[in-house]
Formats: structure tokens, C-alpha cells, sequence
């Protein structure tokens, strides 16, 4: 297993597709909360990170009437989720396609560069049918939470 210790802690790096990373920050999901405590450590690239903000701009509406929270405190989150640990350089034009959504592929690319165990995602067209991407697994935020209990087996 590749892990991070932080302070007698295993932080796992993890790459968090922006259909489940967005709607965790506006709603302070228990994923959110354990990237918060630094038990996760996402690994993301420029691309994941305008992606998502644009992401929160578009869903801002709908999620201030939910969650009550402003769409510049979800930026704000953002960025402080994605503080400069876990940034990977961006894909390679060259690079080739491994999801029908290229769009997908920015995310596949950063799991590999940035030795990514898990990349959690909700996307039932593209990602979740890929099921891994050399050897890293892809599944729903409950297949991670299940996946992570027997990779990290509490002692």
C-alpha cells in the first residue's frame, strides 16, 4: 500500500471526481470531513481544480437554498482542500484516451501521477464502468468507504 504518515496517521491519497467533491463541500459530507482531517489526501491537477469551481458557480442555486452556503465560502473550501499537497502536473496532450469522456481523462491521469489509491466518483456513463485504471480502483463513495476497511484494517 502507498501511504502517507502524518502525525502516526495514515493519509491516503485518493483522487475525488468533482460529482462527488462539490456536492461534499457544499453539504460537509463524512467524505469532506475526513479530507478535513487529513486522513485523505486528494490528488488533483489545474484542470480538476477550475472544473469544480466552475462546478460550484453552476450549482450555486440550488445548494444555497439546501445547504445555506454561499458559493464563494464553497471556493473558499476549495481551495483550502486543495492546498498545494497532492498537485500533479496536468495530462499530456499526447496522452491517450481511456474513458469515452475525454473530459474524464484529466482524472484517470492525475490517480496514476499522483500514485492514487481509490478515485471515488458517481459517474455511471463513464467512470464507474471503467472500474479501474491500472490497477487503481473506481467506485461510489460506499465502495470506498468498504474498500478502505479492508486496505486499512483498524487495529
Amino acid at each position: 500500500m502507498k501511504y502517507i504518515v502524518k502525525s502516526s496517521k495514515i493519509a491516503v491519497p485518493i483522487v475525488i471526481d468533482t460529482n462527488i467533491l462539490v456536492p461534499s463541500l457544499y453539504m460537509a459530507t463524512p467524505l469532506f470531513n475526513f479530507v478535513l482531517s487529513g486522513n485523505l489526501v486528494p490528488i488533483w491537477n489545474e484542470f480538476m481544480r477550475l472544473e469544480a469551481h466552475e462546478i460550484i458557480d453552476r450549482l450555486a442555486r440550488r445548494y444555497v437554498e439546501r445547504a445555506d452556503v454561499s458559493a464563494s465560502e464553497v471556493h473558499y473550501l476549495l481551495d483550502l482542500v486543495l492546498r498545494q499537497k497532492g498537485k500533479v502536473p496536468e495530462m499530456p496532450d499526447d496522452w491517450p484516451p481511456h474513458s469515452p469522456d475525454r473530459d474524464d481523462d484529466p482524472f484517470l491521469w492525475a490517480a496514476i501521477a499522483g500514485n492514487a489509491e481509490y478515485i471515488i466518483s458517481s459517474d455511471v456513463r463513464h467512470m464507474l464502468k471503467l472500474k479501474n485504471i491500472y490497477g487503481i480502483p473506481i467506485g461510489k463513495p460506499k465502495d470506498f468507504f468498504g474498500w478502505v476497511k479492508i486496505a486499512y484494517p483498524m487495529p
